[in-house]
C-alpha cells in the first residue's frame, strides 16, 4: 500500500511539473505610441517577480509568462499599463500618454489640471527649449519666450534679478514682479527690494533673484499664469501674475540613468569702438583748453590741492626733484609739452586693463531612476566664474535630492520629499550705496570703482603704469589712486547659504476623493564683508591732510563742533574700514487640501471640487556694523579713534543697525469646475485670506477674492468638420478679483527708532525715540479686477497652433503716499487712493513647417502689446522723480514710472542750455505743477515685447536661433555734461561740435565748456543745475526699441547605434553664442545697451557669450 502511494505521488509531481511547463509560454509583441511609432526601451516585468525585459529599437519584446500572469509595462511619459496573459501568445500594446508628465496638463502649483478643462490664460515653456547655456540664472532665459512677459536685463551681474513683469505693472509703489513658485511652494527673495533698488547697483541687488540658488539644469518646465482665473488659487498674492516652476524627477520603473553636462563659456571684452568717446589726443586738446587762461578750470592751486588730479597733477609732481634730487621734467614750455605729449598718445584701453576673457564653467551631474514603488532624482551642480573683470568672481555649488514613494497595492498613498541646497561665494567691487542729490539733480556714489563705469568715465589719457612699468597714481578724494591697486584693497565678499526642504503627501481616500498635504521649510542667509584696507584710496581719503587748503576741503576729516575754531583733523589714523552686513530669511508653508473628482452618466458630466487651507510664515532679519581702524595687514588688530564714531553720528551715518520683519498670511480657498461632455466648462473659485501687513481692522486685514471663468471646446462639436484641418478651436473667458499687499505696507503697528538727539554739545544730547511711521489701521489690500477673452486654434494636427488673449485690468485701492493735514501726527502717509488701468493683447503662433524623417523645422512667434494709464493719484511728485523715471515719479494720465524731461529750447549766447521753465527757474525739488513745463517722453516699461524662434533638425544635427524684441519705452542717455571738468574727465565725441564762440548757438546744441569767469557771472549753483538739467533734458532721450539676436545654437548628437555600442544613452556637443549682436537699436544710444542701466556699484551689463557644451548620458 505504501509503495502504491509513493508511485502515485511521484506521478502527480511529474504531471504537475509538466503541466506547469506547458502553461508557461513565450509571449511576444510590439509596443507603439498613440501615433503608431515603435517605443524602444519600454520595461516589461512579470508582476510579483524579478523577471523582466526591455523592448528593442523596433518596440519588439519577448518574455516568458504563463496564463494569468500580469505584465507591467512602463515607459517615461506614458501611463504604466498592466496586461493579463491569456491564451494569445502575441500581445501588441499601444501605450497612452501620461497626462501628469506631458503638455496635456496645466501645472498651477496647487493642481494639475487637464488642459482641455483649464479656463485661464497660461503658457507652458519647457526649460530645454529656452535654456541659455552658461547663464546660471534661468529667469533671464524667459526674455521674449512667453507672451505677456516682459524681461529687461537692467543688470547682468550674477545674483541680480532682471526686471520681470507680467502684463505690465500692477502696483504703483508696491511689487511689480510675479510670484515664483517651485514645485508648489512660493520662493521668496532673501531681501525684498524695489525696482529702484535693483537698478541702483547697490550690494543688496545681488540678493534680488529668487532663483539664484537653483540649478538651471534641474528645471523641467515653466507655467506662466497670466490672468485672474489661471492664478486664482493664489488669491491676494497673484496681482502680478505667477510663474510656476516644475523641477525634474525620476520616473517609475526607469532604469538608473546618469547624465553629465559641462558648459564652458567665454565672454567678449567690451571695446571702445562700441562707444562714442574721444581718444586721448582729442581729450588732451580739451584739457589744454581747460588749462588755458581763457577757461581757467585747471589751475595750479587746483592741481596741487584739488579733490582730483590727473595728468596736470602728474606734471606738477614731475617738476619737483625726486628722491635723488633730479628734476624729471624741465620747467620749460618744451619740457611741459613733451611730458603732456606722452599722455596725449597713451590712448589707454581700460577695457583691456580691467576686463578679461576668462572662461566660466558649469558642471552638472544628475541621477534619475525608479522602481515600481519609488523614484529618485538627484543632482550636484557647480558653477565657477573667475571674473569678467579683475574685481569680480563667483562660485556656486547646488544640490538637489527628490524622492517619491508609493505605498499600498493600489498606490493609494504617495509621499514626495525634496531637499535643495546652494552655497555661493561671490566677489564684487567695493561700493557704497548710491545716493540722490535732489538739489543739484544728480546721482552720486562715493568711491565707485566699478570697472565698467571706470572704463567709460575715465580719460584714456590716464595710464595705469608709468614708463618704467610701475603703477602710476593719479589723485582722487585728495589721496593717491590707481584702479589696478584699488580693486585689490577695496572689495566685497558675499557668502550666501540656502537650504529648502519640502514634503508632500497625497492620499487617495477613494476613487473620487484625494487628500494632500504640503509642507515646506527654508532658511537662507547672506553675509557680506566690505573690506576697505589701509592701502586703499578710500582709507587714504580719511588721512589726506597735507596742508590747510586740503584739510578745510576734505569732507572725510572731522570738524569737532565743540571746537569750531580748530582745523579738521584725521580720525582714521591707521587701518581701514570693515563693513559687515547680514540678511536672513526663514519661511514655512503648511497646506492641506481635498480634491473631489467624478464623472457622471457615462462620462457626460464632470465635476471637480478642490479646497483647502494654507498658512505662510516669513521672517526676515537684516543687520550691519562698521568697524573703523581694522588693520588688515596686521592680523586684524583694531585701533579705533572714538572721534570717527562721533563723525559718523554727526554725518547721519549709522555705524550699526538691526531690524526684523515678520509676515504672516492665512488663506482659505475653494475651486469648482463643471464640464458637460468636455465641451462646456465652467469654473468658480474663491479665496479668503488675511495678512498682518494690512491694518488691524477686520474690514482691511481680511479680503475675499474670486474668479468666474468658462471655456467652450468648439472642436468637440458635431458641426465642426473632422477632416483633419481644424483639430482645436477653443473660446475662453474669465473675470476675477485679485489683490496684493504692497511691500511698502509694513506699518499695521507704529514703527519707532531709537536715536540720540542732534545737539551741538555731547553733554546736551540724550536718548530719544523717533517715530518712523504711525499705526495705519486703515491700510488695506491693493485690488485688481480683470477681464480676459481668449481664442485657441489648432490646424492640421496642431502643426499650426495659435493663441490670442485680450484683457482689461482695473486696479483700485493702490497704495501711494498722500499729503494730509497732519492730524494724528503725520502729514505724509500711505493710503489706498490710487487707480491704474491696463489694456493689452497677446498673440502666439507655433508652427511645424517641415516634419520629415531626416529634416524637421518648427517656428515660434509671440508678441504682446499693452497700454497703461494711472487714472487716480493723490501724490504730488517732484521734478527729480519725474525726470529720472523713479518709483515716485508718477502722474495721472500716464503709465507708472514714466519719463519726463526739461524741454530743451537751445543754447543762449553764452552757450548755456535753455529750457521751458517757470518763473522760479530750475528747482529739482519742486512739486508746484511740474507737468506744466516738463515734456512727457514715454514709459520706461516697454509696451511691445516678443520673440521669434526657429529650430532646425537634420539627421543628427540641430540648429536654432532666437530673436527677442522690445519697443515703446524711452531711455535716458548716460549723463555726460557738467559745468566743471578736470584732467580726469572723459568726453563724448559730440564734444567736438560744442559751442565755442557767440553765434554757434545757431548751429549746435552741445553746450559750452564755461570759463571760471562765466561760471561766477552766471552763478556756481545755477550753472551746476543748468548743466545737470541738460543731462535730463529732451535732448538726452533715446528710444528703447531694439531687436536683438539673442541666441544661435549648433548641436550634434552622436548616432544612437554608436552611442549604444559605447555604453551610453546619449552624447551631444553644441556651440552657442548669446547676445551676439543688436539687429536694431536707436543710433542715439551710441553703444549704450538699451536694457542695461549704468549705475555703477556692482552692476555690469550683459555681453556676448560663446559657449561649448558637452552632454553625456549613461
Amino acid at each position: 500500500m505504501k509503495l502504491k502511494l509513493t508511485w502515485l505521488l511521484t506521478l502527480l509531481m511529474v504531471f504537475s511539473i509538466q503541466l506547469s511547463n506547458a502553461q508557461e509560454s513565450q509571449i511576444t509583441g510590439k509596443i507603439i505610441d498613440p501615433s503608431g511609432l515603435p517605443l524602444p526601451g519600454v520595461t516589461i516585468v512579470v508582476d510579483g517577480t524579478s523577471k523582466g525585459v526591455v523592448s528593442d529599437f523596433d518596440g519588439v519584446y519577448s518574455i516568458k509568462a504563463k496564463k494569468g500572469d500580469v505584465l507591467r509595462m512602463s515607459f517615461i511619459g506614458m501611463k504604466t499599463q498592466r496586461i493579463t496573459v491569456g491564451e494569445a501568445s502575441t500581445l501588441n500594446i499601444t501605450m497612452s500618454e501620461d497626462l501628469e508628465s506631458l503638455d496635456a496638463v496645466v501645472v498651477t502649483g496647487y493642481q494639475n489640471v487637464d488642459r482641455e478643462l483649464f479656463t485661464g490664460a497660461s503658457q507652458t515653456v519647457k526649460a530645454a527649449d529656452i535654456k541659455i547655456d552658461a547663464v546660471p540664472d534661468i529667469t533671464r532665459s524667459l526674455e521674449g519666450r512667453a507672451a505677456g512677459v516682459s524681461v529687461q536685463n537692467v543688470t547682468g551681474t550674477f545674483g541680480a534679478a532682471p526686471r520681470i513683469t507680467i502684463r505690465g505693472s500692477s502696483s504703483i509703489l508696491g511689487d511689480t514682479k510675479p510670484i515664483w513658485v517651485i514645485d508648489g511652494a512660493i520662493q521668496e527673495e532673501i531681501v525684498d527690494i524695489s525696482f529702484q533698488d535693483l537698478v541702483a547697483g547697490d550690494i543688496n541687488s545681488l540678493l534680488s533673484s529668487a532663483l539664484a540658488g537653483l540649478n538651471a539644469n534641474d528645471i523641467e518646465s515653466f507655467e506662466i499664469l497670466r490672468d485672474a482665473s489661471a492664478s486664482a488659487q493664489y488669491g491676494a498674492r497673484a496681482l502680478n501674475g505667477v510663474v510656476v516652476i516644475t523641477t525634474k524627477s525620476g520616473k517609475r520603473n526607469q532604469k538608473p540613468a546618469f547624465n553629465y553636462s559641462s558648459e564652458y563659456a567665454v565672454r567678449a571684452v567690451p571695446s571702445y569702438n562700441q562707444y562714442n568717446l574721444l581718444n586721448s589726443q582729442e581729450t588732451v586738446s580739451i584739457y589744454r583748453q581747460l588749462a588755458s587762461p581763457q577757461v581757467g578750470q585747471i589751475t595750479n592751486t587746483g592741481v596741487v590741492n584739488g579733490r582730483t588730479g590727473g595728468i596736470y597733477n602728474l606734471l606738477y609732481n614731475s617738476l619737483e626733484p625726486n628722491e635723488q634730487g633730479v628734476f624729471e621734467v624741465s620747467n620749460t614750455p618744451e619740457g611741459r609739452a613733451s611730458f603732456l605729449q606722452q599722455y596725449e598718445l597713451a590712448n589707454t584701453d581700460w577695457f583691456k586693463e580691467l576686463f578679461r576673457p576668462t572662461p566660466t564653467q558649469t558642471h552638472t551631474l544628475s541621477f534619475s531612476g525608479g522602481g515600481d514603488k519609488s523614484t529618485t532624482y538627484a543632482s550636484l551642480g557647480y558653477f565657477t566664474d573667475p571674473g569678467w573683470t579683475i574685481a569680480d568672481r563667483v562660485r556656486r555649488l547646488t544640490g538637489n535630492l527628490r524622492n517619491t514613494f508609493y505605498f499600498g497595492d493600489d498606490d493609494r498613498l504617495k509621499v514626495t520629499t525634496q531637499l535643495n541646497t546652494s552655497i555661493r561665494n561671490q566677489m564684487a567691487p567695493g561700493t557704497l550705496d548710491r545716493e540722490s542729490d535732489q538739489f543739484f539733480g544728480s546721482f552720486t556714489r562715493e568711491f565707485d570703482i566699478n570697472p565698467f563705469n571706470y572704463a567709460l568715465n575715465t580719460s584714456r589719457a590716464i595710464r595705469p603704469r608709468d614708463n618704467n612699468g610701475d603703477l602710476e597714481y593719479v589723485r582722487n578724494n585728495w589721496a593717491p589712486f590707481n584702479i589696478l591697486e584699488e580693486v585689490k584693497n577695496n572689495y566685497i565678499e558675499l557668502n550666501v547659504n540656502d537650504v529648502r526642504f519640502q514634503a508632500q503627501l497625497d492620499y487617495q481616500i477613494n476613487d473620487n476623493l484625494k487628500y494632500s498635504f504640503l509642507g515646506t521649510a527654508r532658511y537662507a542667509s547672506s553675509i557680506s564683508d566690505h573690506a576697505t584696507t589701509e592701502f586703499s584710496n578710500a582709507a587714504g581719503a580719511y588721512r589726506a591732510a597735507d596742508n590747510t587748503i586740503i584739510r578745510d576741503a576734505n569732507t572725510f576729516l572731522f570738524q569737532d563742533p565743540e571746537q569750531p575754531n580748530t582745523s579738521p583733523y584725521v580720525v582714521l589714523p591707521v587701518g581701514g574700514i570693515l563693513r559687515n552686513s547680514r540678511n536672513t530669511i526663514t519661511t514655512y508653508t503648511v497646506r492641506n487640501t481635498l480634491e473631489y473628482k467624478k464623472r457622471f452618466k457615462d462620462d457626460l458630466h464632470g465635476l471637480t471640487i478642490y479646497g483647502g487651507q494654507e498658512y505662510r510664515h516669513t521672517d526676515r532679519s537684516s543687520g550691519f556694523d562698521t568697524g573703523y581702524g581694522y588693520q588688515f595687514s596686521r592680523g586684524g588688530t583694531v585701533f579705533t579713534d572714538p572721534d570717527i564714531l562721533r563723525k559718523a553720528i554727526l554725518d547721519g551715518d549709522d555705524y550699526f543697525g538691526y531690524q526684523e520683519t515678520r509676515n504672516r498670511e492665512i488663506t482659505l480657498f475653494a475651486n469648482a469646475t463643471y464640464d458637460f461632455d468636455k465641451k462646456y466648462i465652467l469654473n468658480l473659485s474663491g479665496n479668503y485670506e488675511g495678512s498682518n501687513r494690512a491694518g488691524k481692522s477686520d474690514g482691511t486685514r481680511w479680503l475675499p477674492t474670486y474668479t468666474v471663468s468658462g471655456r467652450w471646446n468648439v472642436h468637440r462639436e458635431n458641426f465642426i468638420d473632422n477632416s483633419g484641418v481644424l483639430n482645436n478651436l477653443v473660446l475662453r473667458g474669465s473675470y476675477g478679483l485679485s489683490a496684493l499687499i504692497a511691500n511698502t505696507a509694513s506699518n499695521n503697528e507704529a514703527i519707532f527708532r531709537n536715536q540720540v538727539t542732534d545737539r551741538l554739545l555731547i553733554s546736551d544730547r540724550e536718548n530719544a525715540i523717533d517715530i518712523i511711521d504711525l499705526q495705519n489701521s486703515g491700510l488695506t489690500w491693493e485690488k485688481q479686477t480683470e477681464y480676459n477673452l481668449g481664442l485657441d486654434i489648432g490646424l492640421f494636427g496642431n502643426r499650426i497652433a495659435m493663441n490670442v488673449d485680450a484683457y482689461y485690468r482695473d486696479g483700485k485701492d493702490l497704495i501711494d503716499f498722500i499729503t494730509t493735514s497732519g492730524i494724528g501726527g503725520e502729514s505724509i502717509k500711505l493710503g489706498n487712493f490710487s487707480s491704474l488701468e491696463t489694456k493689452g493683447i497677446e498673440f502666439q503662433l507655433n508652427t511645424v513647417n517641415v516634419s520629415g524623417d531626416d529634416f524637421k523645422w518648427n517656428s515660434g512667434f509671440n508678441i504682446s502689446l499693452l497700454n497703461q494709464k494711472i487714472t487716480e493719484l493723490q501724490q504730488e511728485p517732484n521734478v527729480f522723480d519725474l525726470i529720472t523715471g523713479g518709483q515716485f515719479g508718477n502722474a495721472v494720465g500716464y503709465a507708472p514710472n514714466s519719463l519726463f524731461s526739461f524741454n530743451f529750447e537751445g543754447l543762449d549766447s553764452d552757450g548755456y542750455p535753455t529750457f521751458t521753465l517757470p518763473e522760479d527757474g530750475i528747482d529739482f525739488q519742486s512739486t508746484d505743477d511740474p507737468l506744466s513745463y516738463l515734456k512727457y517722453e514715454g514709459a520706461t516699461l516697454p509696451n511691445v515685447t516678443g520673440g521669434l524662434a526657429n529650430n532646425f533638425n537634420y539627421k543628427n544635427w540641430d540648429f536654432s536661433f532666437f530673436i527677442s524684441f522690445s519697443a515703446g519705452n524711452k531711455i535716458r542717455l548716460d549723463p555726460a555734461y557738467s559745468s566743471t571738468y578736470s584732467d580726469l574727465s572723459v568726453f563724448p565725441t559730440e564734444f567736438i561740435n560744442r559751442w565755442l564762440v557767440p553765434g554757434d548757438e545757431e548751429f549746435t546744441d552741445i553746450p559750452v565748456i564755461p570759463s571760471t569767469q562765466l561760471i561766477q557771472r552766471r552763478g556756481t549753483t545755477d550753472s551746476r543745475q543748468i548743466f545737470n538739467a541738460y543731462n535730463y533734458s529732451s535732448e538726452r532721450i533715446a528710444d528703447g526699441d531694439f531687436i536683438r539676436m539673442k541666441n544661435i545654437t549648433l548641436g550634434y548628437s552622436l548616432d544612437k547605434n554608436v552611442v549604444k555600442k559605447l555604453g551610453m544613452t546619449r552624447f551631444r556637443l553644441s556651440l552657442q553664442t548669446t547676445n551676439p549682436f543688436l539687429i536694431y537699436s536707436d543710433d542715439k544710444l551710441a553703444g549704450q545697451d538699451p536694457e542695461f542701466i549704468r549705475s555703477g556699484g556692482v552692476a555690469f551689463p550683459i555681453t556676448r557669450l560663446y559657449t561649448f557644451t558637452v552632454n553625456v548620458g549613461f
